[in-house]
């Protein structure tokens, strides 16, 4: 597996070879930023209200390590919906097109390179294979920014997932990043107030209607099984530097399942907080950037205690 990423890494590198360069060299451009892709002070586009402009092509891929625990809610033994601890290897591709300077289209596909999970016996896990694929849930989205002012602006996303992932060994494959093997649909508002050329807040709120799925037990019998609408909101931070961003956003998520048309779990909530690091530099026809993200849970109840850790390297070109 290691090797397998490490060989994607010098095919990015070879193919995109001006989105890697030397920090220090000061690059002689014609080229503005506001030409070329991001304004600095939109920064991370995934989790803002940056759009692309016309006619550019934003390919993205990570790699993923997972960790996934329990909470608990005080006083209840009551697991997380889903079930058992896990471990994941993911490499997720994410592709953007800017049809104007305010309408973005995109696409997402997580991939499961490897997955561990709790045996049940004491410190002994078993790898878990599909079966049939190791592709997660594809999600397809656009996003549109209907409000651009000097100091702030906002933008509405949605989304479709489809049901092309497939859940391990009824192991919550949500955690895991890879999907719940079901169809959602999603509505979310992102929004950037500017402090100062560099700096800025980020705002967000997302819904999430998941549709039912059913499957059968090993009994043989058919289970109808809703995982709960998703609300979730989130708080940030963002400062750029010439080559460098760096921000950090507090999240907290909603939900409650159920199976059979009855509530599998009480009321479940996550608050998270987020860390993101981008490096990058412009260049006169096309951007690179490496990021390096890390996720982690700070309370929680009936949730799973969720550790994320990412390197994505990614590339803006027309």
């Amino acid at each position: 597996m290691k090797g397998k990423i490490f060989f994607l890494i010098l095919l990015w590198v070879w193919a995109f070879p001006g989105a890697v360069s030397s920090y220090g060299v000061e690059q002689k451009s014609s080229l503005q930023w506001e030409d070329l892709l991001e304004k600095p002070s939109w920064g991370m586009i995934e989790w803002s209200s940056a759009t692309l402009p016309k006619g550019f092509w934003y390919p993205s891929f990570e790699f993923l390590y997972v960790s996934n625990g329990s909470y608990f809610s005080a006083g209840k033994e009551v697991d997380y919906t889903g079930g058992r601890d896990s471990i994941s290897y993911m490499i997720t591709g994410r592709l953007l097109y800017g049809v104007s300077n305010k309408f973005t289209l995109g696409v997402y596909i997580p991939v499961v390179l490897e997955q561990k999970v709790d045996s049940g016996l004491y410190e002994k896990s078993t790898k878990v294979k599909s079966g049939v694929s190791n592709v997660g849930d594809i999600q397809l989205f656009f996003k549109y920014r209907f409000v651009e002012r000097y100091f702030w602006s906002l933008a509405t996303e949605a989304g479709i997932t489809l049901p092309t992932g497939r859940p391990y060994n009824k192991v919550s494959a949500k955690q895991a990043g890879t999907g719940d093997g079901q169809t959602d649909l999603s509505l979310a508002v992102n929004g950037d107030i500017l402090l100062t050329e560099e700096s800025f807040i980020k705002l967000g709120m997302r819904y999430t209607y998941q549709f039912k799925r059913e499957y059968r037990n090993q009994e043989d019998k058919l289970i109808e099984e809703k995982l709960g609408s998703v609300l979730g909101t989130n708080l940030g931070f963002v400062r750029n530097f010439r080559n460098v961003g760096m921000g950090g956003a507090l999240k907290y998520t909603w939900w409650q399942a159920t199976w059979n048309d009855a509530v599998k779990s009480p009321q479940a909530d996550l608050f998270s907080f987020s860390l993101h690091l981008s490096l990058g530099e412009p260049t006169p026809r096309r951007h690179g950037k490496i990021d390096f993200t890390l996720d982690f849970p700070l309370t929680g109840k009936n949730a799973p205690a969720l550790y994320r850790f990412g390197i994505s390297i990614k590339s803006i070109f027309k």
